[in-house]
């Protein structure tokens, strides 16, 4: 089958290594000249682990890496607001801090040496009958199938699917990756600090002595390193090394979101993955994620049917209440930290580290932190080893 993927991130790389093991005939789209990850540092879950287990990564990932053992939150004061434990699941379960570039190193380095083709400076602007088509009109194809994975900010979605939703989070965030001088990642925590619903700083350790810094932001804000220095030393006075090294570097990468819901996968021979399917707000740390599971439901679903639409149905009935579920929890479960509603950091200050503690919510928290839900009634647990289970 001859296969197009358009868009070289995490999600269409990973498609594209898969479609091509399998004996596909793939070639890939990338706008830009040179492919580039965008962002500083992501949180792998269980399931994007045994994505990459699944292609042969994981070993490289986890020696690249950190390994993430919880998340806890704390506001200015110091009062917890967040904190779970990946034990609670598995004992051996355990997330991964990893920079955005080593991860995305990993896969082109393993796209490059699949049979894949890579066709890079070729913004794709519309697909018609099969045939891409790039600006200025040159025609690629035709192609059975067109994957699109060129993210949240797709101009491709908008012009296919008009209908689809994709308004802008008015809040984004500032990415940086400094030295970890003060030896933050050996507690094996994501760490937050909130002060109301306007504050939020992150620290993730991501390996070889390196921490990811988040800053949020309102989206419409250009940087301002000086500001965030007074204010985050004002909200984390424990990590001044961290936020010093970072305002003297000045290498922030200024993030916005998209809130995407699709009214349907596909549209005719396309199909949208990733975040070009359901971008969110990054709260829990999903994005990578779905996209490497859809890459692998995707890959598994063709080898089951050749037939198109008969393998878009069966990708759709087993991604469609997961993805909901996360792009329903994540939109409801932001304002709680990005926003300009006050009386909802008052809110979450007061309960949400009390719920981390509630019998009920504690299992709904965790099993969302590591990818496992399957809606919000249900989620799997992870095989005898703490791995998460790829279906065959």
């Amino acid at each position: 089958m001859d296969i197009a993927v358009v868009g070289c991130g995490v999600a269409g790389q990973a498609a594209a290594i898969l479609f091509a093991d399998a004996g596909h005939a793939v070639t890939v789209f990338e706008r830009f000249v040179e492919p580039r990850p965008i962002g500083a540092g992501l949180l792998l879950q269980p399931t994007g682990l045994a994505v990459l287990r699944a292609l042969g990564l994981a070993g490289e990932a986890l020696a690249s890496g950190a390994v993430i053992r919880g998340l806890q939150g704390r506001t200015a004061g110091g009062r917890i607001v967040l904190d779970l434990a990946y034990a609670d699941l598995h004992k051996a379960a355990h997330g991964l801090g990893i920079r955005r570039s080593v991860l995305f190193d990993l896969l082109h380095g393993q796209l490059k040496q699949s049979a894949a083709r890579l066709v890079t400076g070729c913004e794709i602007v519309d697909v018609d009958g099969g045939h891409l088509v790039e600006k200025g009109g040159r025609r690629h194809g035709p192609f059975s199938l067109v994957i699109v994975a060129d993210g949240a900010h797709s101009a491709l979605r908008t012009h296919l699917m008009p209908e689809a939703r994709a308004p802008l989070y008015p809040w984004g965030c500032l990415w940086t990756t400094v030295p970890d001088v003060a030896g933050v990642g050996a507690s094996g925590l994501l760490q937050q600090r909130v002060r109301g619903t306007t504050e939020m700083m992150g620290l993730l350790p991501v390996g070889n002595g390196q921490l990811t810094l988040y800053w949020s932001v309102p989206a419409a804000a250009a940087p301002d390193p000086e500001g965030f220095r007074r204010a985050a030393l004002a909200l984390w006075p424990a990590a001044a090394e961290a936020i010093e090294h970072a305002v003297r570097a000045d290498a922030f990468t200024h993030a916005t979101y998209r809130h995407v819901a699709l009214p349907r996968w596909s549209a005719g021979p396309v199909l949208f993955i990733g975040d070009a399917a359901h971008g969110t707000s990054p709260q829990l740390g999903q994005g990578a994620n779905l996209g490497l599971m859809d890459a692998w439901v995707l890959a598994q679903a063709l080898a089951e049917s050749a037939d198109v639409p008969a393998a878009f149905a069966q990708f759709a009935k087993h991604r469609s209440a997961t993805v909901r579920f996360y792009r329903q929890a994540s939109h409801l479960l932001t304002p709680f930290f990005q926003s300009r509603l006050a009386p909802l950091g008052l809110v979450r200050d007061a309960f949400l580290g009390w719920g981390c503690r509630l019998p009920i919510l504690r299992p709904l928290m965790t099993t969302t932190l590591g990818g496992l839900r399957r809606g919000w009634w249900s989620s799997v647990e992870l095989d005898a080893q703490g791995r998460y289970r790829l279906e065959a």
